[in-house]
């Protein structure tokens, strides 16, 4: 580090400090008695507010830090905004189940998420204090050549996804599988379950690889699948699946200079707003509900849809309340000790239906199907401070990334860790190691395979000189 330290620098060492004590400050609070929760609402989502707006400010909005935090408050503070400033009230939302929204643990599971957030700030300000982000200027220049040789087979990984994809829907439910409910979708693929995963993680890692391959037919048959894939499950209820690998793909498009223009990312904004209560409907029938949905900007709905991931918070501080010990990091190794009994003779594990340190399981048997959240992990484990060591760590990460000079090797990091993280906003850590290591497989074999057919189709191979000239 130079000995001389910037006055940009001294800034972005002040607002780590500062984030990292309000993180600390937040993780320490508890409920706060004498007013109802929707007073408290009022300033934590406007301080959610301002800490993302300013992180964003810092990073850029296209970039691994920018995205992740913008979806990470639509998920965790859209509820208690819209709530907050008026745009709508409780009774405006009656069609969801509300009650723990009111309930005595809610402004405390609101200050934990906050908690994170302020964290997640601090650990991306002091890894860009030492280093600047790569992403930093307002008008990239897309490059002329592409970040990495991979991208026949990631366009090629996405185009066999989809047709993967489409043929378990029709061996099981033939053409009306396209537009059954997503309850019914679930039931119907059901013993696909793990050929499903490796699917959508095989086109997620695909997409991120076509986009910032070469330019040609093939990327662009990639991405126009890709958009049709989403007209089609869409209205299944898969939003994750479509909202969390574009986002992986247009950061990593980013990162190579291709950043959507202000009117188009509006365009696309207000496309999703519109879509995100439509899909709610549409997913309890398929598309056959699709003539009943009402088309129209219902904002209030979209994010109250989308910030319900506080409820599992919620449940896990009132679990805590009512006596249950921390777990103390044995949900995070979990996974691993689960995928060493499967490789490793003499290892037993419990079956997963069973094991209570997997945080779906363990919300599932108690409460239902309401998802998940990395907040409610990180708090389940190790308490309120544990929260902010977690999305302390989070931050470091996502901004290393960033700061990648690499292009190469930030999109192939892109490609293996940045699409898991998203998906865990609203889901366990249970399948994020399994995740990674996939990557970690597909691109190992994606360069053996590319290496071993150059050295075959255009290079002489393991012939001498002499036994070429013979030839």
């Amino acid at each position: 580090m130079p000995s001389r330290i910037s006055g940009h620098r001294l800034l972005l060492l002040a607002y780590a400090v500062l984030t990292g004590g309000l993180a600390v400050a937040a993780g320490l609070l508890s409920s706060m008695p004498g007013t109802g929760p929707l007073e408290h609402f009022r300033w934590i989502s406007a301080a959610s507010v301002v800490v993302i707006g300013s992180l964003v400010a810092i990073s850029g909005v296209w970039t691994a830090v920018g995205v992740y935090a913008l979806i990470f408050w639509c998920f965790h503070f859209g509820l208690i905004a819209v709530l907050a400033t008026g745009f709508a009230v409780v009774e405006d939302l009656s069609e969801w189940d509300l009650s723990w929204l009111l309930g005595p643990h809610s402004t405390e599971a609101a200050l934990v998420a906050l908690a994170g957030s302020l964290a997640f700030a601090s650990g991306v300000s002091i890894v860009f204090f030492w280093r600047r982000p790569t992403l930093s200027y307002t008008n990239p220049v897309e490059s002329p050549e592409p970040a990495h040789p991979h991208g026949t087979a990631g366009s090629m990984l996405v185009l066999g996804s989809a047709a993967m994809w489409s043929a378990i829907v029709l061996a099981t439910g033939g053409i009306g599988g396209f537009f059954v409910s997503y309850g019914d979708y679930l039931q119907a693929t059901a013993d696909y379950g793990a050929v499903l995963g490796v699917t959508w993680l095989a086109l997620g890692c695909g997409l991120v690889l076509s986009v910032t391959g070469r330019t040609g037919r093939l990327r662009s048959a990639a991405t126009a699948t890709f958009a049709l894939l989403s007209v089609v499950v869409l209205p299944m209820g898969l939003r994750g699946e479509v909202m969390f690998l574009g986002g992986a793909a247009m950061v990593a498009a980013a990162r190579c200079g291709r950043i959507l223009k202000p009117v188009k990312a509006t365009a696309l904004l207000l496309a999703l707003l519109v879509l995100i209560p439509i899909v709610r409907e549409v997913r309890q029938t398929g598309l056959r509900g699709l003539p009943g949905a009402v088309v129209e900007l219902r904002i209030s709905e979209a994010f109250a849809e989308m910030g319900a991931s506080l409820h599992p918070v919620e449940k896990v501080v009132q679990w805590r309340a009512q006596g249950d010990p921390l777990e103390m990091g044995r949900s995070y190794w979990a996974p691993i000790e689960r995928a060493a009994a499967r490789l490793l003779p003499g290892l037993t594990s419990v079956a997963a239906d069973d094991d209570q340190r997997i945080a779906n399981v363990l919300v599932a048997d108690r409460v239902g199907a309401i998802g998940y959240s990395p907040v409610a992990e990180a708090y389940r484990n190790f308490g309120s401070l544990g929260v902010g060591i977690v999305f302390a760590l989070i931050g470091a990460g996502l901004a290393a990334i960033d700061t990648l000079r690499s292009r190469r090797m930030a999109v192939l990091t892109l490609a293996i860790v940045y699409g898991p993280l998203l998906v865990n906003i609203r889901n366990s850590f249970v399948s994020v190691p399994a995740h990674w290591a996939f990557g970690v497989a597909l691109i190992l074999s994606l360069a053996a395979i590319r290496h071993v057919l150059g050295s075959i189709l255009f290079r002489s191979y393991a012939r001498p000189a002499y036994i070429r000239s013979e030839v």
